[in-house]
């Protein structure tokens, strides 16, 4: 009875909406309020989302056919070329699963990750969406990124936008897309937000968005630091006397469609990340005696006028009266003996092992 009744429902209520879409009122106010949409940034296309010029002998130029039996015959040349370059190539491709990136990009067809770093097949392990985007609620985002650190141990993560992005122009639109590609390009809105007197003082508008593209790459880079997967491996990596280098390493980038020509953007990620440790820290690194250094947080703390840690959090976890030790100010043996702040001589994200372990004040910051 309940479905009938729903049924019943929609049955009468869908001439009133067909009424309501032929209205001329209506449709001439739509009209009216996309008329007065701020200029796009760029010249306009048949969609910001649909990209530019096509590739040679791709996009419009050549329409597959039906049954897309073009493929099956590219991929037969594609096993030939590679057999006659060498005989056991599809033997060691086929022997296990070991890449060294993890390319974080746009899904825009003129961006293939292997060919434009020069690698091969098995060599780079490939995450892609709309505008290369780090999102903390994208679960295929997030499960590829904690299976690459955690499981695949790949030490290096790449993240590359392009000039002439589809996504970050369409961003900047001022109309809606419709969920949920709305949704998504808001987190664009966001960088464009968080960057805006740098943006609006750009005359140009294709400057203006190849900027935004760059700082979107840059915004996403920071979003793979917040993680959890991506802090966890760092600390542990560090910690590892047979790690050479602090890893995942993370690498921003841009591609240029027009020169073909991969770019590494000069970024300070220290810079950034210094000012966001007391929100995003995750977890407290160990010395050699397991025993757990203090944050970053209480150490601010007690370099702040507030109260000292111990008395600024008087109960324990449980609430029950029980003090906390107060041992962030002394030596491993409580014996007074101040820890040395040495963060100013951090290597920041270089990969520089530090000896010392025991006088470090937050290896966490310094793992960054």
């Amino acid at each position: 009875m309940q479905l009938l009744s729903i049924f019943s429902f929609a049955l009468l209520s869908f001439p009133f909406q067909v009424a309501a879409f032929q209205s001329p009122t209506l449709t001439a106010g739509i009209r009216a309020t996309s008329s007065r949409r701020r200029p796009r940034m760029s010249p306009p296309r048949t969609s910001a989302l649909s990209g530019a010029i096509p590739m040679p002998g791709g996009g419009t130029d050549r329409v597959p056919d039906k049954d897309i039996s073009n493929i099956f015959e590219q991929n037969q040349a594609w096993v030939r070329a590679n057999l006659d370059k060498d005989g056991n190539y599809f033997d060691n491709l086929g022997s296990g699963h070991k890449p060294d990136y993890l390319w974080i990009g746009c899904s825009d067809a003129r961006v293939p990750a292997n060919e434009i770093m020069g690698e091969d097949a098995g060599s780079v392990f490939q995450v892609r969406n709309v505008a290369n985007m780090v999102i903390g609620t994208d679960f295929n985002l997030m499960s590829a990124l904690q299976y690459a650190v955690a499981v695949l141990k790949i030490p290096h993560i790449i993240v590359c936008g392009h000039y002439d992005c589809g996504g970050v122009r369409a961003s900047i639109e001022n109309r809606d897309h419709v969920p949920p590609l709305e949704n998504w390009l808001r987190n664009i809105r966001d960088v464009y937000r968080l960057h805006r007197t740098e943006l609006d003082a750009i005359v140009n508008p294709e400057d203006r968005h190849r900027r935004l593209v760059e700082l979107n790459v840059v915004e996403q880079c920071i979003n793979l630091f917040k993680t959890g997967a991506v802090q966890r491996s760092r600390v542990e990596s560090y910690q590892d006397p047979n790690s050479e280098f602090t890893t995942p390493r993370i690498h921003a980038c841009v591609f240029d469609p027009k020169t073909g020509k991969l770019r590494r953007l000069d970024v300070d990620f220290r810079s950034y990340i210094n000012d966001l440790h007391d929100i995003y820290d995750l977890y407290q690194p160990e010395r050699e005696d397991g025993e757990k250094l203090p944050t970053y947080v209480s150490q601010k703390l007690l370099k702040s006028d507030l109260p000292p840690f111990a008395e600024f959090s008087k109960t324990s976890p449980g609430d029950t009266g029980e003090k906390i030790k107060d041992t962030s100010e002394t030596s491993p043996g409580d014996t007074g003996e101040k820890i040395k702040d040495t963060s100013e001589t951090s290597p920041g994200d270089t990969g520089e092992k530090i000896n010392d372990k025991t006088k470090s004040r937050n290896l966490l910051k310094r793992a960054w």
